[in-house]
């Protein structure tokens, strides 16, 4: 769907610094990032975890939103969203992961309905769903909320996949409308 992005080994020396601790320097370097190509979306979005992780919800806010239009704009032709925009294609990750971000977001504010609008169409573009959004999407229809979610399967800052594997196996049969079983 999209190309390699020029900025791609400068965005991971600026994660690398993020890293390091060293925010100050990485926000700018990201909001140049942004500037010199504001169609590469992972600027983006670890623009907002670090707005969000400082509480400046609404510049969070802002980033994310326009992360999304972004996204939007490279995949949709004439409102209309592609079948398939697949995990395995590195250059679509970067427009993956902003969706993602955005249902997420929603998600995290209470606004389900819109959450889950983006993730399905995100698990219907990605069927293989390399990034587990099956796993937000299912939480979201079991009446979970973000913190709730997070709280539940996350180890250190990462999804305890085995245990999110397992809780998807038990409740995913309960919601036989969007998720059908395994042959």
């Amino acid at each position: 769907m999209d190309v390699r992005r020029e900025l791609e080994d400068e965005f991971r020396e600026v994660s690398e610094l993020f890293r390091e601790g060293k925010v100050d320097k990485v926000k700018d370097r990201l909001r140049s990032l942004i500037e010199r190509d504001p169609y590469y979306l992972e600027p983006y979005v670890l623009l907002h975890d670090i707005y969000e992780m400082e509480g400046r919800v609404k510049d969070a806010e802002e980033v994310l939103e326009e992360a999304y239009r972004r996204a939007m704009e490279l995949i949709s032709e004439e409102g209309r969203l592609p079948d398939r925009l697949e995990w395995k294609h590195s250059t679509n990750r970067h427009i993956i992961k902003a969706l993602i971000n955005m249902g997420a977001f929603y998600w995290e504010v209470g606004e389900l309905e819109e959450a889950l609008k983006i993730l399905k169409e995100v698990y219907r573009m990605n069927p293989k769903d390399e990034p587990g959004v099956r796993f937000y999407i299912l939480a979201i229809l079991e009446g979970m909320s973000f913190d709730e979610f997070e709280q539940v399967f996350s180890r250190d800052g990462e999804y305890d996949y085995e245990d999110l594997n397992h809780w998807f196996e038990k409740h995913a049969p309960e919601h036989p409308d969007f998720f059908t079983p395994s042959l």
